[in-house]
């Protein structure tokens, strides 16, 4: 009997020291946890006086600059470098802490940045069903005092959240980032060939693409070859920020600054202002940039300022010709697209008859001396080539 009191008295013993096997080591739950980190990522979002700047670089090219603020309401304002209207209008919508695999920030509803994952390639582009391949759901991966370092989550997009200075928050709230946005742009537009020339006295052709955020520097080796320099780029508020630096010789730079009081770019090599100038014509002759820097000439249906009255009269006699022939067609855009590699242009006269669009292709192959003089050889054509090779043996006869 003493026995079994004793086994009884242990037993009793044990239980009452067994410790609960829900309570953490740690004194909390994952729950718990994950929640008291989800309200601080929270407190440290909403706790930016100035908001946040960033930047994304899809796989297909080009860079996109944001900037947010968020509230504690789950609201985020943001503009972004997508457009110009973007870039001077902000963009209000909504976003979300959530515990997922790790915590996440999820921009949940339709924004600036959603446009770079559109589906629809009408809307900004890009690829079908999954536009520029960039991310609006992130997973957060660290957390400093004035960075937030985020991995998308469906494509691998790298984001870093920045803290922004006051003098940025105003020249996007104020309206100046957009401001300056366009005339950026449109200075790019009106004075397309730009150049920077160093000490060394070599100009250096500039080439700034704003439809798909590239920069590039074009020169002529000693060999009388064209080296391309190349990189994305996305707009800050002092100009563009380059996504890898450009180095030529013992020069580099990674930012290339706006003056808006002179409207001119500059960039600054060993402390020093270095600014890009002006040319009336290209600064690489125009028939080394085929097949390197373009492939295609492209002619508007309509007259445009620089052709010569003989290439206008010509253009408007074809298109006179098209239109009073027996198919009633309509003169579109035409396309002198060059294969450097194979020595052949392909002449594309795209036309329209009753609002169906139709291709005429006229395959030339050709010669080039190093001077640039073209000598073209018709080839055979066909199709639509043939019904309209009266109508356009003024073009055809000319090459």
């Amino acid at each position: 009997m003493r026995k079994h009191i004793i086994y009884l008295l242990l037993l009793a013993c044990l239980l009452s020291c067994r410790k609960d096997k829900t309570t953490s080591i740690f004194g909390e739950t994952p729950d718990q946890r994950m929640e008291k980190a989800l309200a601080d990522y929270k407190s440290r979002l909403t706790g930016a006086e100035y908001g946040w700047k960033t930047s994304v670089f899809p796989p297909a090219g080009g860079g996109y600059s944001f900037f947010f603020t968020f509230d504690t309401a789950g609201r985020v304002t943001m503009y972004g470098d997508v457009s110009s209207d973007a870039a001077g209008t902000p963009d209000n919508s909504t976003y979300r802490l959530k515990a997922m695999q790790r915590p996440s920030l999820l921009f949940d509803t339709y924004s600036y940045l959603h446009l770079l994952s559109d589906p629809d390639p009408n809307v900004y582009g890009g690829v079908t069903g999954q536009g520029y391949s960039v991310d609006f759901e992130y997973s957060i991966d660290s957390v400093a005092d004035d960075t937030i370092k985020l991995t998308g989550i469906a494509y691998n997009t790298k984001m870093i959240l920045v803290k922004a200075t006051k003098a940025e928050y105003d020249a996007y709230t104020s309206g100046q980032f957009g401001e300056q946005l366009a005339d950026i742009e449109n200075t790019i537009a009106d004075f397309p060939w730009l150049y920077l020339q160093f000490a060394d006295g070599k100009k250096l052709q500039v080439s700034i693409n704003t439809a798909t955020k590239n920069f590039t520097l074009i020169y002529l080796d000693d060999a009388g070859k064209v080296q391309l320099i190349s990189t994305a780029y996305y707009y800050t508020t002092t100009g563009l920020y380059l996504q890898t630096p450009i180095t030529y010789g013992s020069y580099t730079f990674n930012e290339v600054f706006w003056d808006a009081d002179n409207q001119v770019f500059y960039v600054e090599i060993n402390g020093s202002r270095v600014d890009v100038q002006v040319s009336d014509n290209s600064i690489i002759p125009m028939h080394q940039l085929l097949g390197v820097s373009f492939t295609s000439i492209v002619v508007p249906p309509q007259a445009i300022p620089g052709w010569s009255a003989d290439f206008t009269n010509m253009w408007k006699s074809i298109a006179a010709s098209l239109k009073s022939g027996n198919y009633g067609l309509t003169l579109y855009y035409t396309y002198f697209t060059f294969d450097p590699g194979q020595e052949v242009l392909y002449l594309d006269v795209y036309i329209i008859q009753n609002n169906r669009l139709y291709l005429a292709e006229y395959p030339y192959t050709y010669t080039k001396t190093a001077a640039g003089v073209f000598d073209f050889t018709e080839q055979a054509y066909q199709g639509n080539a043939s019904l309209i090779a009266t109508d356009m043996a003024p073009l055809r006869n000319h090459l």
